[in-house]
């Protein structure tokens, strides 16, 4: 992934004034480099490095609580340290020791929070801010040092460190050995076209081994894995909305219900066109059976439509003797006064059984008698549930006929 490093010092971004930035590849290779900001080109990350004077280290003794309820008092555990008000003061708990002093970075609120608004201005949200002098290498128990000239720097620590001045050595590091003790060694990393230091002055004064540990480039350093200076209200999160990390899983979810509903309408689409399938094959042999023998059926629905008429045009008037005009004869034949419950009605082979209820005597010949004359015979029979079946069956004779065989 690309990245974009800004090196900033306390004037810039100001008005007419630029800055220093870095452009590096995924695998760290410095790819170009400028002073202008209309220059700045776009990257995945943006980082920025800021000149040592800007980034005061400070040790002071914390309350045990934590980090959370801790990060909101940062700025008085260190007003005293820095004879400032705690309102313009922005600091970052770097390293944190319960038994001793923890390390604190104090930078200037106004200030930060100004470049940040400029480079928010520009399009340009950084990811993350360390002091230049935290870039240096180093190792336990010894001081690496950032020869740059005017803006020589010091790391003393993991996250300690502090801008120097361009004497020789500089007085700055001339203090910090009588205040913290002398290390085992010193080792000078050389900026971009500096000079050699005076050597023999060094180990004079520091009175320290002092070793040159080759060449450094704040553009190319790696960058160390330590706690950044944009935290609590500077904080990435806070300066600008990721709409990406909210606009992903909705895309997915609603990819994902497109093709939860494209899935069902093609398993519908499969269900219906089966369902069809088989429709038509019923109906395809239903046509065979229905239309004479060695007929082409090519519309099975309007064939058998077309047969079915032709069959009711040539039957005519419905026979009499069909379950319908059987049903029309036997109710006229019904005697109304003293009928009992009908329970039952079945039809087979041209004939019509009716399960009854209990019947009198005289209401059954009644109903015999009635039924003749309507062509119809009509016998008997107890039912096995103790009520009286009837069985209905055309004689075969008209109204007229029957009764005049009477």
């Amino acid at each position: 992934m690309s990245e974009l490093r800004l090196y900033l010092r306390r004037d810039s971004l100001q008005e007419g004034t630029d800055c220093a930035w870095a452009l590096l590849d995924d695998t760290g290779q410095l790819r170009g480099s400028g002073a202008r900001l209309e220059e700045l080109p776009r990257a995945q990350h943006c980082r920025l490095v800021l000149a040592g004077d800007l980034v005061l280290t400070v040790k002071t003794r914390l309350p045990d609580l934590s980090e959370r309820r801790l990060a909101p008092l940062l700025p008085a555990a260190v007003e005293a340290a820095t004879l400032v008000e705690a309102d313009t003061i922005h600091a970052v708990l770097m390293e944190r020791a319960m038994d001793a002093e923890s390390t604190l970075a104090v930078l200037e609120e106004a200030w930060l929070r100004r470049v940040l608004d400029k480079l928010a201005g520009l399009g340009l949200y950084p990811d993350c801010a360390l002091p230049d002098y935290l870039l240096l290498p180093w190792s336990e128990g010894e001081w690496s040092i950032g020869w740059r000239g005017a803006e020589t720097m010091a790391r003393f620590g993991k996250v300690e460190g502090m801008a120097l001045d361009d004497s020789e050595p500089p007085v700055g590091l001339t203090l910090a050995v009588a205040q913290r003790g002398r290390p085992a060694a010193v080792k000078i990393f050389l900026g971009a076209n500096m000079g050699t230091p005076d050597w023999a002055r060094w180990r004079e004064v520091l009175d320290v081994a002092v070793e040159t540990a080759g060449p450094w480039d704040w553009r190319t350093a790696p960058w160390p894995d330590l706690p950044d200076l944009l935290q609590g209200k500077h904080s990435p999160g806070r300066s600008r909305m990721d709409w990406t990390r909210l606009v992903r899983p909705l895309a997915w979810g609603v990819a994902l219900l497109v093709g939860i509903q494209f899935a069902g309408m093609f398993l519908d689409w499969a269900l219906l066109a089966r369902e069809s399938a088989n429709i038509r094959q019923e109906m395809h042999d239903l046509a065979e059976r229905a239309l004479p023998a060695h007929a082409a059926v090519v519309d099975p629905a309007w064939q058998v439509t077309e047969q079915l008429q032709n069959l009711r045009a040539a039957a005519g008037k419905p026979s009499p003797d069909a379950l319908v005009g059987l049903l029309g004869r036997f109710g006229q034949v019904w005697p109304a006064v003293g009928a009992p419950r009908i329970k039952a009605l079945t039809f087979e082979a041209g004939a019509l059984s009716v399960s009854l209820a209990e019947a009198n005597a005289e209401w059954l010949d009644e109903l015999k008698v009635a039924a003749a004359s309507r062509g119809l015979e009509i016998t008997s029979e107890d039912d096995k549930d103790k009520g009286v079946r009837l069985n209905v069956r055309p004689t075969g004779k008209t109204g007229k006929e029957a009764r005049h065989g009477q």
